[in-house]
């Protein structure tokens, strides 16, 4: 028999992480329950503001004999890996009759985009026949009810999560950045976001306490794994799964935006004003609908800012990025992270202009994935799991 499990926000800013969790599901369960297709990881509206780091949940397909042996030991698991002592507020939502994840489709959408209320979230939940497992406030629903209505026809990439041993949780990550070029020259574009080559910086460690080590994201599962196969490191791993995910995509700013704060989308105007600030921040008044609305591109997007420096008043323009909250010093403000340009004067070229790689965010989609989008999932490949590594170090 097969189940649909979402689950979200089983991570803290002190450690953990809802990725680490599938694959401890994926490899401490088996070969009782088995993970039947690449696990989805889907990240939602990076603008809410009490996410923590990257915003994601995970959608695992899972096979079993029994429904609630399947459900028992998820929850254990679940249970055991949750932070909830750091401020975790896990959430799981577990899906007898996987047809059924067609009904949580506009939760999805609503949720890339906007704020969704819990509320609305449990009695969708109830109506689907769906059971739960709430840890902390249980906030953590939402995420993994929304993270069941990803469907993999639409646009998608792949990433392999190499895990940290536990007794390196917290330690210094190296990555040796000669062969993370490497992988680069050899594989981009069916690889990207690995290296940043103005700032000379490795995009593919994290940095926090979370068990993750390595992140190699492209667009098959073979590439990722090739990619992984080619780096040197300075730690044993303890595994590796290959997931399919909503990442790089802008699957978040499909729609216009309402201007509530916190919401993401896009919205067409014509250039009013620019100006540069304080820290070299580029803020914009663009007239839209007969309004003026507020944009920025800040300095760590790099290239963004620099391309939004050269806006002209009389420009015309589509503005994609999140709206923050009023402040005592700014008005609600839209934070650019991709900008279209239509129509200029002088200075720049119609087209689309995008940050640099170091400041992508997880859902924007870099441009050299245009032309290259995914909408057929991959086949299951050998090694997309590899759940005990007892290899060297690679350095």
């Amino acid at each position: 028999m097969r189940f649909l499990v979402g689950i979200d926000d089983t991570d803290s800013s002190l450690g953990y992480c809802t990725t680490y969790l599938a694959y401890r599901i994926a490899s401490d369960l088996a070969p009782e329950i088995r993970v039947c297709a690449y696990p989805r990881l889907v990240r939602l509206n990076p603008n809410i503001p009490f996410k923590t780091r990257g915003n994601a949940a995970v959608c695992l397909m899972l096979d079993g004999d029994s429904v609630d042996t399947v459900f028992r030991s998820v929850s254990e698991k679940v249970k055991e890996l949750s932070d909830v002592s750091g401020g975790a507020n896990s959430g799981v939502v577990f899906l007898e009759d996987p047809t059924r994840a067609e009904g949580f489709k506009g939760l999805y959408q609503d949720a890339l985009a906007a704020v969704v209320s819990p509320h609305r979230v449990r009695k969708l939940i109830k109506a689907l026949g769906g059971r739960t497992i709430e840890l902390g406030n249980g906030m953590g629903v939402v995420g993994a009810a929304a993270s069941l209505g990803f469907d993999c026809r639409s646009d998608h990439t792949y990433e392999l999560i190499g895990y940290r041993r536990r007794e390196y949780w917290g330690n210094r990550r190296f990555v040796d950045s000669t062969s993370v070029k490497e992988m680069d020259a050899r594989l981009f574009p069916h690889t990207f976001n690995s290296y940043d080559y103005q700032k000379r910086k490795v995009l593919v460690a994290p940095h926090g306490p979370d068990p993750v080590f390595v992140g190699i994201r492209g667009d098959s599962p073979s590439s990722v794994i090739k990619g992984f196969g080619m780096l040197r490191y300075g730690e044993p791993l303890e595994g590796y799964m290959v997931y399919l995910s909503n990442q790089y995509t802008d699957a978040h700013v499909q729609r216009k935006l309402d201007w509530k704060v916190y919401s993401s989308g896009w919205v067409d105007g014509t250039i009013d004003q620019v100006r540069v600030g304080e820290g070299g921040h580029v803020y914009i008044t663009i007239i839209a609908g007969g309004r003026k609305r507020a944009v920025a591109a800040y300095e760590p997007t790099g290239d963004l800012r620099r391309s939004a420096k050269l806006l002209t008043k009389g420009d015309t323009v589509r503005a994609f990025g999140g709206v923050r909250r009023a402040t005592v010093r700014h008005s609600k403000i839209l934070n650019l992270e991709k900008l279209e340009v239509k129509h200029a004067q002088r200075g720049l070229e119609s087209g689309t202009y995008a940050p640099s790689p170091r400041a992508n965010r997880h859902l924007a989609k870099p441009l050299i994935r245009y032309g290259r989008e995914v909408y057929e999932e991959a086949k299951p490949v050998d090694g997309w799991l590899e759940p005990a590594m007892q290899q060297r170090v690679r350095a």
